[in-house]
């Protein structure tokens, strides 16, 4: 009995290593990410609330233009994740190859549509002058999107085969880039003209530029040496997979967009409230998120190879992880919301509404860390109609009907709008894990890779 309680100690310690080994670099690259985003709203709050208003409102828009096909490539990760898991190499470097062929692909129309922001934010319900600067953003932004699309093709392809330290030491680099250029180009120094939140936005494209630059170069030793061109089966593996996966991101970075345009209704106090909110959230929550992201490599991986006790082991190990995390998350919300949001310099107005905010997103963090693992160890199976549908549903059905009631119906704002996230996310939890409980997800995802011989050069 003895001995059976050691070697279960001891696998679960090895497991607790695995997971820890590939999401620290992924956490990394993650708080790196973000603190260009993060960076953005700190510099462009020192201008006032309105241009901080603006940088959240053409973040989404942003986000919304890029979604579908950072879903799309998302598919890279799962397919090489299972070549990988049979040792099936040059098919993963194939794979790999009809990413980046994407990723040119996608990244042009979606450039085109840069001239369109300004009138899409009036339509939202924006003030002027906020939809003004936000089309400016949103500009300079979304023509940088090739680069962002093939950004996520590598990093999801050198994830798969399990080097996160490529991407991290490549993210890390642009975005120390993009800190140290957004004050220089949106005040000005010396013969550099101040250029306010367009500043902003061009530190982040150089930024994106440098971080795949590095990429090119930390995954150029093994994609030369089997440089394919586009290959029709192997799109159609990356796309059935990650079409449902681009057809979730866009409807709810849509919902995300609706649930913005709620609240630009309500003012610019509201608003600028609800951006520090999520800027704070986005860099608390990426610990969690990164420990998420691990087990959906894992889970990929272990499915290759035909092993579905190692997928359930790395969601189970995960997610107690995760769990972890996000509860000591939603404990610094509570203990010192003032210093969080103190770093954004907000009025005292939008400042007590963000504190207000906080004690809802202290309460997400108590289900998000299980919601997270298993939406990403099902997407990592393949599973990814069942996330889609999972996803979208309490995105359109849950969160923007309970948010539009208590905001537009009842007069509460940010804090309302917060309240529905909440009630979204639970419903995530619990739906998300009754699915692993079940069978059908270890199998979900068979269809996706079909055994099409990859021709060695």
């Amino acid at each position: 009995m003895l001995a059976t309680r050691t070697r279960l100690r001891t696998r679960a310690h090895i497991w607790h290593a695995r997971v820890f080994t590939l999401a620290w670099p992924i956490l990394i690259s993650m708080l790196s990410y973000t603190a260009m985003t993060v960076s953005d709203s700190v510099f462009v709050g020192w201008l006032g609330t309105t241009p901080l208003a603006a940088i959240g409102l053409s973040a989404t828009l942003t986000y919304l233009a890029t979604a579908f096909g950072n879903g799309l490539l998302g598919g890279v990760r799962v397919t090489v994740a299972k070549a990988v898991g049979r040792s099936d190499s040059r098919r993963a470097a194939a794979l790999g190859w009809q990413g980046v062929w994407l990723a040119l692909g996608l990244g042009l129309p979606v450039a085109a549509l840069a001239p369109l922001g300004a009138s899409a934010f009036h339509w939202m319900g924006a003030s002027t002058e906020v939809a003004d600067l936000a089309g400016t953003y949103y500009s300079w932004r979304i023509v940088a999107a090739p680069v962002v699309f093939a950004c996520t093709a590598l990093t999801g392809w050198l994830q798969a085969r399990g080097d996160t330290w490529t991407p991290m030491m490549a993210t890390v680099a642009g975005n120390v880039a993009n800190i140290v250029l957004d004050p220089l180009l949106i005040f000005g120094a010396g013969p550099v003209p101040s250029l306010g939140i367009q500043g902003a936005a061009l530190a982040t494209v150089l930024g994106q530029t440098l971080i795949l630059a590095g990429l090119v170069l930390g995954s150029a030793p093994a994609l030369h040496r089997a440089v394919i061109g586009p290959r029709r089966d192997l799109v159609a593996a990356i796309a059935r997979v990650g079409v449902p996966t681009g057809v979730e991101y866009t409807l709810n970075v849509a919902s995300f967009t609706a649930f913005g345009a709620m609240l630009a209704q309500s003012g610019d106090t509201h608003l600028a409230a609800h951006v520090i909110a999520i800027r704070l959230l986005m860099v608390c929550f990426l610990p969690g998120l990164a420990v998420a992201q691990a087990a959906g490599v894992l889970v990929g991986q272990a499915l290759g190879a035909g092993q579905p006790r190692r997928a359930r082991r790395a969601f189970r190990t995960a997610a107690v992880q995760a769990t972890m995390i996000m509860t000591a998350v939603g404990i610094t919300f509570l203990v010192i919301p003032d210093v969080l949001i103190g770093v954004f310099s907000p009025i005292p107005e939008v400042a007590m509404l963000t504190k207000q905010v906080l004690l809802v997103a202290a309460a997400i963090q108590l289900v998000d860390g299980v919601a997270t693992t298993a939406l990403s160890s099902l997407t990592g199976a393949g599973d990814t109609r069942f996330v889609m549908l999972l996803t979208v549903g309490s995105a359109w059905l849950v969160k923007l009907p309970l948010a539009g009631f208590l905001v537009l119906g009842c007069g509460l704002g940010v804090l309302g709008a917060w309240v529905g996230l909440a009630v979204e996310c639970a419903v995530l939890a619990t739906a998300a894990s009754i699915r692993i409980g079940g069978s059908a997800w270890l199998t979900a995802g068979d269809d996706a890779e079909p055994e099409e011989a990859v021709p060695r050069r």
